[in-house]
């Protein structure tokens, strides 16, 4: 385990495209996905122990479920799955049209309603280099089909918002009336109304970015409704009030920052898992924990319970 300024390495897994870092209260572990491996991987606080599955199509996203296992995004669209019974079981394709987008991010609300988005990936198949992937992911002209969906414990699914590029997130206020979206390639973060329904109302920018900022992609909420943001391609992890200030800024040992999330016994830990798609042996050598599970050390306030999926 390596340790610096602020931050521990627990997992130096070399994940390609690590997501949905979640905490688990059930066995005690923090669970995430590498999209690309394609794997789901959870790793136990109290002992340190690792364990993976590997998936039998891509996870993008997963989430506890109340009934038993995770509800999670996949490439067969929304499937339940649990990876101690090597589970994998397809419900329904939100997707109109899966060769345009794929899904992405997706997290429970403070209700159990479990919401995923969606990026365009119609530039990507299996003949696309991890050196396009790379450039594609800095191309403002991709199409916007993206979209917003909401599962909820009925089974049923609604389209919550379209014309988006790279869904990430959302996040959830502490009182659970204000949802966050990141569209992480053009750049902005916008925050929402959320009604007992599950109706997002009232969309406005919430923050924008430049290049130079990295791209936005998971978020965290603490107990204060600030929301905790990761950045790909910019070595930084970002605190947000819930007025938009930037209360904090912490250095991680590398660029690719993707998915952060509370955990632990009392939610006081914050963990990030990170990524390393097309690195070449030189890149790693600049740098080696590309693609770890970090802890970030001492954050000031814990964050929320995970609230599992309903259904």
């Amino acid at each position: 385990m390596m340790e610096g300024d602020g931050w521990r390495c627990l997992w130096d897994a070399k994940a390609i495209l690590g997501e949905s870092t979640v905490w688990d209260a059930r066995d005690g572990c923090i669970y995430w996905v590498d999209i690309e491996a394609p794997a789901v991987h959870w790793y136990a606080l109290e002992t340190g122990r690792k364990q993976s599955w590997s998936t039998p199509a891509w996870v993008s996203a997963l989430a506890p479920r109340a009934s038993g296992g995770f509800i999670a995004s996949s490439a067969d669209g929304l499937v339940h799955l649990d990876p101690a019974r090597q589970l994998y079981k397809p419900i329904l394709h939100p997707i109109p049209d899966p060769g345009k987008a794929r899904l992405n991010d997706g997290v429970t609300d403070r209700k159990g309603r479990y919401w995923t988005g969606s990026c365009d990936t119609a530039q990507w198949d299996d003949s696309t280099t991890a050196d396009d992937k790379e450039s594609s992911l800095k191309d403002f002209d991709v199409r916007s089909t993206g979209e917003l969906y909401r599962l909820d414990a009925d089974g049923s699914v609604s389209t919550q918002e379209r014309g988006i590029v790279t869904a990430n997130g959302p996040a959830f206020s502490p009182d659970g009336r204000t949802a966050y979206v990141n569209d992480s390639m053009p750049l902005v973060t916008w925050a929402y109304d959320l009604d007992d329904n599950g109706e997002l109302s009232n969309r406005r920018d919430f923050l924008n970015f430049t290049p130079e900022d990295g791209y936005p992609d998971g978020m965290a909420v603490d107990v204060e409704g600030c929301i905790w943001m990761a950045f790909y391609e910019s070595w930084k992890l970002r605190r947000f009030a819930p007025d938009a200030t930037l209360l904090e800024e912490r250095q991680l040992p590398v660029m690719r920052g993707l998915r952060p999330a509370f955990g632990g016994a009392n939610h006081d830990r914050l963990f990030l898992v990170t990524g390393s798609q097309g690195y070449s042996d030189a890149r790693f050598a600049q740098e080696p924990l590309a693609g770890g599970l970090f802890e970030i050390l001492s954050p000031p306030v814990a964050g929320l319970p995970t609230i599992p999926f309903a259904g």
